[in-house]
């Protein structure tokens, strides 16, 4: 509800904004003085805004884990981390990433694509083994959602048994040095 208010807000605000550059490069020279006085500074505002909002925005999404080394991925809260696993993934060449709601996502925290194929994640973050709970809990969601590759991925290491849990079933694994290598496409 609140994501989606704040997507009209922008589209309010980029419409203001176009409105404020075809008036500053086309209708404001048939204005007179009065009427400028008024529209100017509003359009200025405008502009200023939607370049402000614009920035912010491209700051989050490319440079929100600019230098991010992994003690600060171990001390990420369970949803933070799954967001920065999304923003890994894009930056690993995935496409449209989905974060799933935080209860009831049936084992998937992150529906992405990938040349073609949709894959499920399941993300977490440990300080100890991950074990066959979380590769069971992956293939379920992969199974509900029909999605064509599922995995795991995780800032620790997997236990033997969720190794083997996860061969037997087609499950990708991805452990902390895959995921160090994955943050080498982090912006720095």
């Amino acid at each position: 509800m609140f994501h989606r208010l704040l997507m009209r807000a922008y589209w309010l605000l980029t419409l203001g904004f176009a409105l404020a550059l075809g008036y500053s490069f086309g209708i404001r020279k048939f204005c007179d003085g009065s009427v400028k006085g008024v529209l100017d500074p509003v359009s200025f505002g405008l502009i200023s805004l939607w370049v402000v909002v614009n920035a912010l925005w491209v700051y989050r999404r490319h440079f929100q884990y600019r230098d991010l080394q992994m003690e600060a991925v171990d001390a990420m809260e369970g949803e933070e981390f799954e967001h920065f696993c999304g923003y890994l993934l894009r930056r690993n060449g995935y496409k449209r990433i989905r974060v799933t709601q935080a209860s009831g996502d049936q084992g998937i925290d992150i529906i992405a694509t990938k040349q073609g194929k949709t894959y499920g994640f399941q993300c977490k973050r440990y300080t100890g083994f991950v074990g066959n709970k979380a590769v069971q809990e992956v293939w379920t969601g992969h199974n509900f959602y029909k999605l064509d590759e599922a995995t795991v991925l995780t800032n620790s290491e997997f236990s033997d048994s969720a190794r083997e849990l996860a061969d037997d079933l087609g499950v990708h694994l991805i452990d902390r040095a895959h995921l160090r290598r994955m943050m080498r496409r982090l912006p720095s």
